[in-house]
């Protein structure tokens, strides 16, 4: 919930050849009909397998992975996948993705190599494990939601071997109880038998308190049984599933069929003569039925064998044979050959699926090519080999889905004169606004980046001559790598631009006159990356850039001075990561060997070598984020040194080039600081930067790559409101006259850049073709244009893993079009001859077809839908509140253009409001995602609170009208609610170290533990619960109160409510208040959040609450605003968290003053009366006896004084009966809260600013000469201030039960008159000192009239009469009754 503002929008621009699609891990789920691929270069892709159509469409792409993928493993059988897990040996992670929509669930990290990995269903709780062994001596099980070590299945002997390879599996006869049996390398095997459910009863858990946050220690069981078996090394166990006795054992020169029962050998077949065996080495088996056999080859071909009778369970002579001199051999049948084996790079990947003696067979190759062979188990050719039956290669599918789709090749081709095969490399000069592109010939081409993609992502048509084309010319080879330092650094020359190619040479470019400038030659090897250091090094590297090369060396060239700082070629390994030593200049490089060298920049010698455990502690000794946050405190530790984590750069390879790891500059480039943006600075145009980041992806160096768009919503919003304000104060005339043209024509240029890319912005995330009326006015009032069908959106979630959609599944929607989908209306009939209009259907059935895939987004993920639909809301608050500037009129246009603009965003915003929500909330298309809103709920972006609580309470009502719906969703989030409060501490979050999940730390990084990840989570989680159950409860709590009064069965919030309203009070109380939680910083989410639903709900919450300490806990918070200029009525901008928790306080006070208007005035006046008791030392016997045992007083401050005032001046505006009701308390609090020797001072001034608004009722009266107050009550009491103490004098004028009307004190001050309407007297008093040594005040009867009497079932009397002095001794009084005067006098 930390950063909760930051919502990066991604988009991709494809190239017209494919990511090279180098398979080594393949899943499938045929119950879902799920393909899954894992390549070398670390991404995956989500297959859909077609098998009608005999197809395989690439549907997702998942960017997370920094290294080979080596499993990929998921529920299998009759489970439809949900969810999968891939692990990666090189970067130890493991990742949970979800199958739907592609994003990331959870990921933790781990320093172990994996050698198998399986997914285990345990059919009696339906809970799934992942499974796991490899270079360690244990089998490893996790909880494949969390990614959490359940159980640690070891070996009796200390020092066992590494465990090889296991299976998992449960006895039909048997099946709650588990068995695994492992193999060790050294040929012994081992098994464990356990039963889950009863082995968890009797976990050990940390701490002293029980619960399911806290970290459960994995559970250790020893194997039941052991035995050696003769095999060879590094074998791999694969069972039979028909039959679970019958084991294959396969290893590289082998395999031999085994009895599980007691693993006794039935027949062995090792590398024979035959030469389409030859030469074979074995990967991995399958057993198709138990006669049969497939054997998988390193090579690429599969053999099918025919087991002897001896070896086949069911045969009359099963174990007849097993001896070693009389074993039969097996028989070799055919092979499996595909045709391309010779030319592939690697081994390719096998997937197997028997199913009514249909055998399935799935290979994945390095080449992108899937095939598919379905062998009839019963008959089959054994006389030659067998090729598939249908094959699938990527390239074919991904050419023909971009061939009549623009790209950025295309676009080249179309401007230059010479044609471009292919785009190298790409930089995007975010401070220039342009994109710069290298060419496989050397050339390098600049063009404007927001109009490129533009012209690429939708469709306006834009005249190619409009791109201006900037050429450099100066490398011979293809280009490598590009950088703009500038954009990094604002210390670098805007106008220089760095390109390394694989001719060996660095070229520094001068962008304004299009030159070169320097040529570095310092590699022999071609330039791999650059990487700019950090800021906080010595002057000497501050304009430097960092170079690597594939010849294993690293550089620091300057590019002030145009030399060679320092060049590290001792490396004789590719190098796999660089990190800096501040402190001491040095540069430390890791090798892929394992090896760390230590460069010294300032003399360019190297110091020394690490190699071993000791390299590593070094090098990841860096990554660890408390040392990162600690800066000066490392100073004596070795090798400190003070940086933040953007820093850190990795390679995770020389030869090949993963652009998707450059994703971890977002967080220099995009979500950094905020800003309070009232009272904002004027802004450095010089540094300005358009809040999108433009990111090159492809895996190796010379493909053709393709580009990553990223907006950054907060950052837009940002900018656009800062301009605004920029905007307005440039059409002030002193700004006008002493700005300079260049000045105004920047703002000029920049303002309509930041216009253009938020229509942009609007125009990609806008739902097309839903409503053709919303359409046309987007396209001719808005000036909006069509997107592409084929837009590839993705998804950015945990820890900034990518999902993308893929143009090849767009493209299949689009060519299978379901016959359901917005039926052919009635055929249109011509009048002539009454022939059907063939060109109509035509017509109508394209646009069905364009519908359809517009639309088929919003029935991709709940995620996607909330980002876009919340991202567009909150840019159409932004834009229709905004200056003419951003809404395309011009200064000259008339005030009605603008009106007109913004009442076409108030159109749209109603659309996205209404209609577009209500298609998200039926069954055709995702809903939102209820979490996500519910984490924007108190956004520190207003504009993105405001559209997030518009979408949640919309939500919400839509599943309260269910009530089976609602009941279930209540009562998922009702079990983590219950888990964060506990009954002993009366409201307390149950964990205490829940402050992890608001402190700003890296808690999503890769090298966080396992538990911490989980934890992390699960507390996230439980924060979310606090949130929504309050928000629910604040809107349908009041239905609860009802039917307790009632007795009627609860329906609104849920069963158990009112008991749930009394847990959440206390929490919320208990949030309010930082003594309660010092560990959770005052100005968190979830405490801002807990002063907005108290204000919200307060009429619910209200006899749990104790009112007295709310209301000075607000008060409190409502004076520790960072902003002294802060407006109490702000609607618009991005605060900052302490400005946020002071405007939520004061909202929350209005709300809670407003709903309870006489227990708030009454509360104050308590509280107050207290403070001045405790000021004067005084002790009152009436209020000790009243105030409750566990209250304390506290003491008010002058901050929270003013507050009193302004809350007090609100409730005369809003609820002026219920302050005349109480109008001794009222006058009594605001006489406390004022310094009353300013009204001596200031006289009528002071006095109209202190009670401009008491002086309207007419029971309050001033004298300016004395000066005193009068004020009447409602008891025909006359209290008298002489206002040189805040105390009152009282006078019974009227009896006790006439409620005084009128009071007004003459112009000198003599006399007072005082009138009844009820009693319908006039009373005149004089008022005078009672002696010569006393200083209080009395009054004395001088006489009395008889006046007009108003019926007492008239309300509200005050307002029915009026009394004003004519002169010193006459009174006028005027009837609205029957609209009569009459005077009175003295």
């Amino acid at each position: 919930m930390a950063n909760n503002s930051r919502i990066i929008l991604p988009f991709a621009l494809w190239s017209e050849a494919p990511p090279s699609l180098s398979v080594t891990s393949l899943f499938i789920n045929f119950a879902s009909e799920d393909l899954i691929t894992g390549t070398n270069d670390g991404f995956m892709v989500c297959w859909k397998i077609i098998p009608d159509q005999q197809k395989i469409i690439p549907r997702l792409m998942l960017i997370g992975h920094t290294s080979k993928i080596s499993f990929i493993v998921g529920p299998t059988g009759n489970h439809k996948l949900e969810q999968f897990v891939s692990i990666s040996d090189n970067d130890g992670q493991i990742k949970l993705w979800n199958n739907e929509d592609g994003r990331c669930i959870e990921h933790i990290r781990t320093n172990l190599k994996h050698r198998a990995a399986q997914c285990f269903n345990y059919q009696l709780t339906n809970e799934h494990f992942l499974v796991c062994c490899g270079c360690y001596s244990e089998i490893i099980i996790y909880d494949i939601r969390t990614l959490e070590i359940k159980f640690t299945l070891i070996p009796s002997h200390v020092d066992a071997e590494w465990i090889s390879t296991f299976f998992i599996f449960q006895k039909s006869t048997g099946p709650d109880v588990i068995i695994t049996i492992g193999l060790l390398d050294s040929g012994c095997v081992k098994l464990w038998a356990f039963d889950p459910r009863t082995v968890t009863s009797n976990t050990t858990i940390e701490g002293t308190s029980v619960g399911n946050n806290n970290d459960l220690v994995p559970i250790e069981l020893k194997e039941h049984e052991s035995k050696e078996i003769r095999t060879q090394f590094g074998s791999i166990i694969v069972p039979c599933e028909e039959c679970q006795r019958m084991i294959l054992v396969v290893h590289g020169r082998g395999w031999q069929i085994f009895d599980g029962v007691d693993f006794t050998e039935l027949c062995t077949y090792t590398t024979s003569e035959k030469e389409v065996v030859k030469n074979e080495h074995w990967i991995y088996g399958h057993f198709p039925t138990p006669e049969l056999v497939i054997l998988f080859s390193a090579r690429g071909y599969a053999h099918i064998f025919r087991l002897p009778e001896n070896a086949t369970f069911g045969s009359s002579k099963y174990r007849s044979q097993h001896n070693k001199t009389d074993m039969q051999i097996p028989k070799w049948l055919c092979r499996l050959n595909v045709g391309n084996e010779l030319q592939l790079g690697q081994t390719p990947v096998y997937y197997c699926h028997t199913k009514l003696k249909q055998c399935q067979i799935y290979r994945a190759d390095s080449a992108g090519q899937i095939s598919v062979w379905t062998i009839n188990l019963t008959r089959f050719s054994t006389t030659s080999d067998i090729f598939p039956s249908w094959s699938v290669s990527y390239k074919d599918v991904w050419s023909n889905a971009m061939k009549n789709v623009h790209t950025v090749r295309k676009v080249f081709n179309e401007l230059l004169p010479n044609q471009v095969q292919k785009l190298t490399a790409s930089c995007h000069l975010i401070t220039m606004d342009r994109l710069a592109f290298g060419t496989d010939n050397g050339q390098i081409y600049l063009l404007p980046a927001l109009k490129l993609i533009s012209y690429l992502f939708l469709s306006n048509d834009q005249p190619q001559e409009n791109f201006d084309v900037q050429t450099l010319s100066g490398h011979s080879q293809a280009i490598t790598c590009l950088i703009h330092p500038h954009s990094e650094y604002s210390r670098y020359d805007i106008q220089h631009l760095l390109s390394g190619s694989i001719d060996h040479s660095i070229r520094l470019w001068d962008l304004a006159t299009n030159t070169q400038l320097h040529m570095f030659t310092i590699h022999s090897g071609a330039i791999l990356m650059f990487h700019i250091p950090p800021p906080m090094l010595n002057i000497k590297v501050q304009y430097c850039v960092c170079s690597i090369a594939n010849d294993h060396s690293v550089a620091l060239i300057n590019l002030k001075e145009r030399k060679t700082v320092l060049l590290a070629n001792r490396q004789s390994y590719p190098v796999v990561g660089l990190r800096w030593r501040i402190n001491d200049d040095f540069l430390l490089i890791k090798c892929s060997d394992g090896s760390l060298f230590i460069w010294q920049i300032e003399t360019g010698n190297l110091d020394r070598v690490a190699h071993g455990v000791l390299a590593e502690e070094l090098f990841e000794w860096y990554n660890d984020p408390r040392l990162l946050n600690a800066g000066g405190d490392l100073q004596n530790d070795p090798l400190s040194m003070a940086m933040t984590s953007t820093h850190y750069f990795q390679i995770r390879s020389t030869w090949k080039r993963r652009d998707h790891d450059q994703m971890k500059k977002l967080n220099r480039k995009l979500g950094n600081l905020r800003h309070d943006l009232i009272g904002a600075s004027s802004f450095k145009h010089t540094e300005y930067r358009l809040p999108i980041v433009i990111q090159q992806f492809h895996t190796n160096l010379g493909e053709d790559l393709s580009i990553l768009v990223l907006f950054d919503l907060l950052q837009l919003i940002s900018q656009i409101i800062v301009f605004d304000l920029e905007k307005q104060h440039a059409q002030n005339p002193k700004y006008i006259d002493t700005a300079n043209s260049d000045a105004r024509l920047q703002l000029t240029q920049t303002s309509k850049s930041l216009a253009v890319l938020s229509d942009f912005l609007v125009s990609l995330l806008h739902p097309w073709s839903f409503d053709k009326t919303m359409d046309k006015i987007c396209q001719e009032r808005l000036q909006l244009y069509r997107t592409n069908r084929y837009l590839s959106y993705g998804i950015l979630s945990k820890n900034d893993h990518l999902t993308i959609v893929l143009p090849t599944w767009q493209q299949y929607l689009n060519d299978n079009i379901p016959e359901t989908f917005l039926p052919l209306q009635t055929a249109l009939i011509s009048f002539d001859g009454m022939e059907v209009n063939e060109n109509e259907i035509i017509r109508q059935k394209q646009e069905r077809v364009e519908n359809y895939v517009y639309q088929w987004r919003w029935t991709y993920s709940s995620i996607l839908n909330t980002e876009h639909l919340l991202s567009l809301v909150t840019m159409v608050y932004i834009l229709m509140n905004c200056d003419r500037w951003i809404c395309n009129v011009t200064n000259d246009q008339s005030d009605q253009a603008v009106l007109n603009q913004r009442e076409a965003w108030s159109k749209l915003l109603q659309f996205y409001c209404s209609d577009m929500l209500e298609q998200c909330q039926t069954k055709a298309f995702q809903s939102l995602s209820i979490e996500i809103l519910c984490s924007h709920w108190q956004d520190l972006c207003l504009e993105l609170r405001d559209a997030a609580r518009k979408l949640l309470e919309k939500e919400l009502d839509h599943l309260h009208k269910n009530h089976d719906a609602w009941h279930i969703f209540i009562s998922k989030w009702s079990i983590l609610f219950n888990q964060s409060y506990n009954k002993e501490a009366d409201g307390a979050l149950y964990d205490q170290d829940i402050r992890d999940i608001f402190l700003d730390d890296l808690s999503f990084n890769n090298e966080t533990a396992t538990v911490t990840t989980v934890n992390q989570q699960y507390k996230t989680q439980q924060m979310l619960s606090i949130i929504l159950i309050g928000i629910i409860g604040a809107r349908y709590g009041q239905e609860v109160e009802q039917t307790k009064q009632s007795n009627a069965p609860i329906k609104g919030f849920t069963v158990d409510s009112p008991e749930m309203i009394l847990k959440l009070s206390r929490i919320l109380t208990s949030l309010l208040s930082p003594s309660n939680f010092d560990h959770i910083p005052i100005h968190t989410v979830i405490r801002r959040t807990a002063i907005d639903l108290i204000g919200r709900g307060y009429t619910i919450w209200e006899p749990y609450l104790d009112i007295g300490q709310v209301l000075l806990t607000l008060l409190d918070l409502c004076a520790i605003s960072d902003s002294t200029t802060i407006s109490s009525n702000v609607i618009s901008g991005i605060l900052t968290p302490k400005t946020d928790t002071c405007l939520t306080a004061r909202t929350a006070l209005t709300l809670i003053a407003t709903s309870r208007s006489n227990v708030v005035i009454i509360t104050l006046a308590r509280e107050i009366a207290k403070h001045v008791l405790s000021q004067s030392g005084q002790t009152s016997s009436s209020a000790a006896r009243t105030a409750a045992p566990s209250q304390t007083t506290l003491t008010i401050r002058n901050e929270q004084k003013h507050e009193i005032l302004r809350l007090i001046k609100i409730l005369i505006e809003k609820c002026p009966h219920d302050v005349a009701e109480l109008i001794i308390e009222v006058t009594d609090i605001i006489l406390n809260c004022i310094d009353l020797s300013t009204l001596r001072h200031k006289s009528v001034q002071a006095v109209h600013e202190t009670f401009g608004l008491l002086l309207k009722y007419p029971i309050v009266t001033y004298c300016y000469d004395s000066p005193k107050l009068c004020v009447g009550t409602k008891t025909g009491v006359l209290a008298l201030y002489d206002l040189k103490t805040p105390k009152y004098q009282p006078f019974q004028a009227h009896p006790k039960n006439e409620v005084i009307t009128c009071v007004e004190f003459s112009p000198d001050g003599k006399y007072l008159a005082s009138y009844s309407a009820y009693e319908g007297i006039l009373y005149f008093w004089q008022t005078s000192s009672n002696t010569f040594f006393s200083t209080s005040n009395t009054i004395h009867l001088v006489s009395r009239h008889a006046a007009q009497r108003l019926d007492r079932s008239i309300p509200s009397p005050m307002k029915k009469v009026d009394m004003n002095w004519l002169d010193r001794t006459t009174v006028r009084m005027y009837w609205h009754v029957d609209k009569s005067e009459k005077k009175f006098t003295v």
